[in-house]
């Protein structure tokens, strides 16, 4: 099964990305997705088009993801 990520909304659409290969995009209507869907999640879409929020996956990315920018902060200025 495809795994997307939730780039962005515009208005009533979500713009959601292949993972793996995020050159290829896909337009869905927002109310397809969970309710609690929001721009960052991971999610698995199954043949009949449902869509589902990878909860496991998308915490671990963020907390990848925190972790860099925290390293980025911290980083002493090079001059």
């Amino acid at each position: 099964m495809p795994t997307y990520t939730i780039d962005r909304f515009e208005g009533n659409k979500a713009v959601l990305l292949l993972k793996g290969n995020e050159a290829t995009e896909k337009l869905v209507d927002r109310n397809l997705l969970p309710e609690s869907a929001k721009e960052g999640d991971l999610l698995e879409t199954s043949d009949i088009g449902d869509y589902r929020i990878l909860q496991k996956q998308t915490k671990k990315r963020r907390q990848q993801a925190k972790a860099k920018l925290e390293a980025l902060k911290n980083r002493p200025n090079s001059k």
